[in-house]
């Protein structure tokens, strides 16, 4: 997870903050202020009006290239506490897998045809690789524009 212990101050310096403990999400950050090189790339706005048209849901070159070569998901995804790992050590059936992925990461199941073409790699996946081929799932899905537009 991110951590929130930075404010930027509008002279441009930092300053320390401890007003959001280790864990703390970006949905609950009351501060525009907080320092975060991922949260200023993926829009987040400045919350200078009370318009929703001070943020773009248009993705942009960086945010394709941060999530295809930077290590805001993967790092996340190989972390020991990740949900990848709880799937894991829960022994989940390549079935309760996917299931458990989609509605983590899309908040619905999928459909026969992405659960038949996500099962077959499963299925013929080494189990020495099981947990590179759960993280490719997850770097899919939440690479993917549904995800984007849901979250």
């Amino acid at each position: 997870a991110d951590v929130y212990d930075q404010l930027q101050l509008t002279d441009g310096s930092f300053e320390k903050t401890s007003l959001y403990p280790e864990g703390t999400r970006a949905l609950e950050l009351y501060d525009a202020s907080v320092a975060s090189y991922f949260l200023n790339t993926f829009g987040r706005n400045e919350r200078a009006i009370t318009c929703e048209c001070e943020r773009s849901n248009q993705p942009s070159l960086v945010q394709v290239l941060h999530l295809s070569n930077g290590d805001a998901i993967n790092e996340k995804l190989k972390h020991s506490g990740s949900r990848v790992q709880q799937l894991l050590a829960a022994k989940a059936s390549p079935e309760a897998l996917i299931d458990q992925a989609f509605l983590w990461c899309l908040c619905r199941y999928p459909s026969e045809k992405e659960r038949a073409s996500y099962l077959e790699i499963l299925k013929e996946t080494e189990s020495d690789q099981l947990r590179t081929a759960t993280e490719d799932l997850f770097w899919a899905l939440m690479t993917s524009r549904e995800f984007l537009f849901q979250h």
